[in-house]
């Protein structure tokens, strides 16, 4: 992982929110609303039955095949990454990125459930300008109350696709889950990072 180019993960973590695009190589009563979208693909339940689960102390989801957990950074609980992938974009090859997710543990912090999204976006709107957020959808998965997040940002001449999801843990326990990928392969990976989203169980 080259620091210089963590775009958001540096940045961020020092705001103890822990979500973000990078480079690697190799809560609530809070969110309500209907379920997340449905995978176009394949159904969750497939998804599962094709590839393996990561499971950690705390909380368990679907990792995809060719996907490989990678050393996390400070504060962040998963990193995975797929270091297979093919990269046709110049700028994303030139800094070596792969399209990657991962999973940061956070609280509420006396926040309401307006407040607490208001946050996220204002912190990242600080941490790197640019950023749009262009699709916001509240769901419930796993009976947890879960915020969808999707945004976009130019980066090293990169343009980059986000996908957030805030998910409700326990108590006043938060989950952040971001998936990162470039804007010419979101098409490819949107519904995969959907469906790893809906797979997220806390323990």
């Amino acid at each position: 992982m080259k620091n210089k180019l963590l775009i958001i993960i540096g940045i961020v973590l020092i705001l103890v929110i822990g979500i973000g695009i990078g480079v690697y190589t190799a809560r609530f009563g809070l969110f309500s609303g209907q379920e997340a979208r449905q995978p176009k693909a394949q159904k969750k339940e497939d998804l599962e039955k094709k590839n393996n689960l990561l499971v950690k102390d705390d909380f368990s989801l679907v990792l995809p095949k060719g996907w490989k957990e990678a050393p996390s950074p400070s504060g962040i609980s998963a990193m995975v990454v797929n270091a297979e992938e093919k990269i046709s974009d110049i700028a994303a090859k030139k800094i070596n990125f792969r399209s990657y997710f991962s999973v940061k543990y956070d609280t509420l912090n006396g926040r309401n459930k307006e407040e607490y999204i208001e946050f996220i976006k204002k912190t990242l709107i600080q941490a790197v300008p640019g950023i749009t957020f262009i699709y916001e959808e509240p769901a419930t998965i796993n009976n947890k109350d879960v915020y969808f997040i999707e945004a976009e940002v130019t980066q090293q001449g990169v343009d980059f696709k986000i996908l957030i999801s805030l998910i409700r843990g326990n108590e006043d326990d938060a989950w952040i889950l971001s998936f990162n990928t470039t804007k010419a392969n979101w098409p490819e990976y949107k519904d995969v990072f959907y469906q790893i989203a809906r797979s997220f169980r806390v323990k």
